[in-house]
């Protein structure tokens, strides 16, 4: 299978660059985690490559179509976007929310077309959504707002779907149940899934291959499913000095921990 999703020689910012010379791909069905500390510029990456931070240089294709210079509305029909923060506005409902992911087919000036009915009705059904569609969408708890903006994505269909770290606001059964929903998705509806990412537990758990995100640059792109336990602990703690790796007992992967610190931290009263 050829290359469906490329990201080529990105170097990306604001008034300067934060990330710089970031390449890699994706294929369809894969999901790929960016991980990264705190300021490493993970969720600066992903909005260079969705348009909204400065590209000082590179490409960003899907399927060979370059998205650097497309209109808003083409460039949704290719890439899908959750940010880490979506605010919602009071008394806009479920459904209303699920139709802005019709913008890539919808006409200007014109309604839904049944099509576009029929795909929110499906696609709300599949994640059991349906009875809260006429409710607003503001007022639901935060897990279910997640999984709403995720279904939105669905109803969009773009063959590349972005999260910036998604599971921020959810408590822990909410965000296995986000990760689980995606993950599933991702391989069933062969979309190539990117998830930025700050928890390398959730990390191993959920995704296909990570990029190692250090210092303003790709440090490393691990394949999961061909990477040994010794070259992943001595992978990440590129990242985390005193991380730890294991084998899980209970499914395919890993899961790590961090050494207890052997300088203990004063106490402050």
């Amino acid at each position: 299978m050829g290359v469906f999703f490329e990201v080529s020689h990105l170097t990306v910012g604001y008034q300067h660059p934060v990330v710089s010379d970031v390449s890699f791909s994706v294929q369809a069905g894969e999901l790929v985690g960016i991980l990264g500390r705190n300021g490493q510029g993970k969720s600066t990456l992903l909005r260079g490559i969705i348009g909204d931070a400065r590209r000082f240089s590179g490409e960003v294709r899907v399927n060979g179509v370059d998205c650097t210079h497309l209109s808003a509305k083409k460039r949704a029909a290719l890439l899908s976007a959750l940010p880490q923060k979506t605010e919602i506005p009071a008394g806009v409902s479920a459904e209303e929310i699920l139709e802005m992911g019709c913008y890539p087919t919808r006409r200007l000036f014109q309604g839904l077309t049944e099509v576009n009915r029929t795909k929110i009705r499906e696609e709300a059904e599949r994640m059991g959504l349906t009875e809260l569609l006429e409710q607003d969408c503001s007022k639901l708890s935060i897990g279910q707002q997640q999984m709403v903006l995720l279904c939105r994505m669905l109803v969009q269909d773009a063959p590349v779907m972005l999260l910036d770290e998604p599971n921020a606001s959810l408590d822990y059964a909410n965000a296995q149940t986000l990760f689980s929903t995606l993950r599933e998705l991702v391989h069933r509806k062969n979309k190539a899934g990117v998830l930025v990412l700050h928890d390398p537990e959730t990390a191993l758990r959920w995704c296909d291959r990570l990029l190692i995100l250090h210092d303003g640059a790709l440090y490393r792109d691990i394949d999961l499913a061909q990477c040994s336990v010794e070259q992943m602990e001595q992978t990440l703690r590129r990242l985390y000095p005193n991380i730890c790796v294991r084998e899980n007992p209970y499914h395919e992967g890993y899961f790590c921990y961090l050494q207890a610190q052997k300088t203990p931290i004063p106490y402050a009263e």
